[in-house]
This record gives C-alpha cells, sequence and structure tokens, in this order.
C-alpha cells in the first residue's frame, strides 16, 4: 500500500484579509468555481475542458500537462476562509468516460496522517492519552528489546521523530529506532500505524469508527472513508502507472476480501474492526502477503479515500473556518516545528512546516501507487489549496499548477 460528499459547495463569506482578494481568488481558481458557487460540483469532460481562463493553471494547461505526464484525473479544492471552490479534470479511469469532478474519491495517501493526527490530538485533549508519555506505558512495543524505542511518545511519532522506518516489508524484519527519539527527522508510516493501535486501545474503537464520529461525521465528509465501501465504487477514480495504464487498487482488493469473509457478514461491520481484527482476517484475505502495517486497512497512515471537496473541509475546519468550530485549537498545536529538516522545512505534529519569503505554511504530499496527491495551507490568510491525482507522475502535474495559480516555487517541492 506505501507508504463524499457535502452535498453542495460552502461559499459562505470568507473575511477580507487573506493575501488575495475575492475578485482576484475567483479570477485565479477560474470560471469552474462560478459553477460551485451554484451548488454545483464543479467539473470537466473526460478531455479536460477549457472553461478555466488564462494559461497560467488554467483549464488548458491543465489538460496539456496531464496529457504529456498521462495522468488521467486531477481534482482541486481552493479554500479562502469559508469558501470551497471544487474542481474536476479529466477522468476516473483511463478509457472511460467518467469524468472527474470535486467529488470523485482518491486514494488520498499519506493525507491521512493529518487526519489521523487531529484524531489524536482530540484524544489528547480528552486526558485519553499523553502524547509526551511513551508509547510502551499503552502498548507493548513492537521490539521490547530495542532501548531507545522506549522512549518513543506520540510526539514523537506524529512529528516523525521516533527513530522508526517506514514500512518494513519482510516477515522477519525487526522493527528498531535507527536514533535517539527526537534528534532528528525520519519519516515513519510505521509509527503512525503503531499508534493507531494505541488509539485503538484506549477507545476500545476501531479507526474506521474513530474517523466517523470525530471528523467525517462532524465535518459533513459523507463519502470519506478509512476502508473501502462497496457504494464508494461509484465516484472512486482508479490508480494509473507513469504511462497511464490502470491497474487495481491494493486497498480495494483487500477490502473486499475482507467482505467476503464470513466473519464480515456478522453484525459488527467493518467499521468496528481493530487491527487485532485485521490481523486475524489478513492471512484469509491474501495468504501471500505477510501481516505486517504496510499491507493492511484500514491505516492511519495511508489509507484514506477522501474528495478535494471533502478534504478541503477538513483543511477549513483547522483553518478555523466553517460552520463547525474546533479545528484550529487543533492546528495550533499542530504547527509548531519539533523537528528541522532544512533552513526552510521542519515537521510539527502531523504536518510539515514551510517557511519561505517571510510566510509560513502548512503541507503534506501523499504518494500511494497510482495516486500522488499534495497539500498546502497558509493560516494567516486562511487559504489553502488540495490536489489530488490519480497517476503516478500526478506530482509533476500539481506542482506545476501550484507554481502557475500562486506565484510561489515552494521549497517542499524540492524535498519530496
Amino acid at each position: 500500500m506505501i507508504d463524499k460528499q457535502p452535498a453542495e459547495t460552502d461559499t459562505s463569506a470568507g473575511d477580507d484579509h487573506s493575501l488575495i482578494g475575492r475578485r482576484e481568488w475567483l479570477m485565479a481558481t477560474g470560471a469552474l468555481v462560478l459553477a460551485g458557487c451554484t451548488g454545483t460540483a464543479a467539473s470537466t469532460t473526460p478531455a479536460a475542458s477549457a472553461a478555466t481562463p488564462g494559461p497560467a493553471g488554467g483549464g488548458d494547461e491543465i489538460a496539456r500537462l496531464m496529457r504529456l505526464a498521462s495522468v488521467p484525473g486531477m481534482s482541486i479544492a481552493t479554500v479562502r476562509g469559508a469558501d470551497i471552490a471544487v474542481e474536476g479534470y479529466g477522468v476516473r479511469r483511463a478509457g472511460s468516460q467518467d469524468a472527474v469532478t470535486g467529488d470523485t474519491l482518491f486514494e488520498a495517501a499519506s493525507l491521512s496522517k493529518p487526519v489521523f493526527t487531529a484524531i489524536v490530538l482530540q484524544l489528547a485533549a480528552e486526558g485519553l492519552v499523553d502524547i509526551e508519555k511513551p508509547l510502551g506505558d499503552y502498548l507493548a512495543l513492537p521490539n521490547p528489546a530495542d532501548e531507545r524505542a522506549k522512549t518513543i511518545t506520540a510526539a514523537h511519532v506524529l512529528s516523525h521523530s521516533g527513530g522508526w522506518r517506514n514500512w518494513r516489508g519482510g516477515r522477519d524484519t525487526t522493527l528498531t529506532s535507527d536514533f535517539p527519539p527526537g534528534s532528528r527527522f525520519s519519516y515513519s508510516g510505521e509509527g503512525f500505524f503503531f499508534l493507531q493501535r494505541v488509539a485503538e486501545k484506549l477507545t476500545g474503537k476501531g479507526l474506521s469508527r474513530l474517523a466517523r464520529e470525530r471528523v467525517f461525521e462532524p465535518l459533513g465528509m459523507r463519502s470519506s472513508s478509512f476502508i473501502w465501501r462497496p457504494e464508494l465504487d461509484a465516484i472512486l477514480a482508479s490508480p494509473h502507472s507513469n504511462r497511464g495504464v490502470a491497474f487495481d487498487s491494493h486497498h480495494v482488493r483487500i477490502a473486499k476480501a475482507f467482505r467476503a469473509l464470513p466473519a464480515a457478514s456478522s453484525a459488527r461491520t467493518l467499521d468496528d474492526w481493530t487491527n487485532d481484527d485485521v490481523e486475524r482476517a489478513m492471512p484469509s484475505a491474501d495468504a501471500n502477503l505477510p501481516v505486517l502495517p504496510n499491507f493492511l486497512v484500514p491505516n492511519a497512515a495511508a489509507s484514506l479515500m477522501t474528495s478535494a471537496r471533502d478534504y478541503g473541509t477538513f483543511v477549513r475546519w483547522l483553518l478555523g473556518a466553517g460552520p463547525v468550530n474546533g479545528g484550529r485549537a487543533l492546528l495550533d498545536r499542530m504547527l509548531p516545528q519539533r523537528v528541522a529538516i532544512n533552513e526552510a522545512l521542519g515537521w510539527g505534529l502531523g504536518v510539515g512546516v514551510e517557511r519561505h519569503e517571510g510566510r509560513q505554511y502548512f503541507w503534506h504530499w501523499g504518494d500511494n501507487p497510482g495516486f500522488k496527491n499534495f497539500v498546502i495551507a497558509e493560516p494567516a490568510s486562511g487559504s489553502a489549496t488540495v490536489m489530488f491525482t490519480n497517476g503516478n507522475a500526478g506530482a509533476r502535474v500539481y506542482e506545476r499548477v501550484l507554481r502557475a495559480r500562486t506565484g510561489v516555487d515552494h521549497p517542499a517541492f524540492l524535498w519530496i
């Protein structure tokens, strides 16, 4: 594995103190925004229409970039204050006529991590977990002989400074901390997955239910899920290779196999499964795969399925806008840098932090096979951009579109 849908576009008035005015913002995001403002999801024809004006990040240029990169589909959400505008380009699966819209579902990949971070910080605010307390105090560590790992905390995991590697690939690979926790940055999906198990133990609920109760339902993210459901197929994008060839999603394949098992037809739905249930079911779902976090769903590090509109709703909440309160308090805990990467980049809790030309942003990228995604937000202006693609070369497209629309060459692009 690696590393929805509110009924209408929300167009309530945003504040007037952002870096660009409302008129300029509408022009930058294009004519498709106007479709969103009427309550209709913005979309394009499968060939990616030229509805957006001008060459700088407009429809013609996006369509050209997608053709050159063999990326079949792209969905964008632009957040400004309380407003969310969505756009869609191309198709959900190569060779089909199923157009991408702002409500098309993509595998978010590592954009899962900020959502899970918000859940953990909610639990911390309620006193269920102390993010500065060693995780071994809550759950037996995967390698009890590892002395360094005994001091790894939730804060280390959320800031990727615990020392655990990204993912294990073999059954006999031991998970060991490579350096003293807190001393430097090293990206780790395994850390997030272990923290998922801690959260499940402390709450008695599986990740899917925790996310639904604490994020998706309160915010109206109606299609978002950490595990595939049959009704999602009607809006789900397929992953594609570097040459634009569609292939099957590992996540979908495993989730379908789980649903076909006798245990899945009991009164206890997959939404209620914890990782213990998943580990027991995995050999029956695919006996050829090791029962290791990288292959398991739901997965706090990488298995979120969501749309540009839904994820824009989540980011808007963190920025403190929209109809639901509480997100900005969580973001204020996420933003302070915990570990440095270089002179421009570091990591807070669950998000990257970037300082560039006197401005501060938080950001994250997503990289699953066939899906390349990006989110970046500026808390001071309450603005953000969410970009999902269903092609392996999608990062080349979203980088160029964001540069063209904002005029900013983000240091994060040089590091990813």
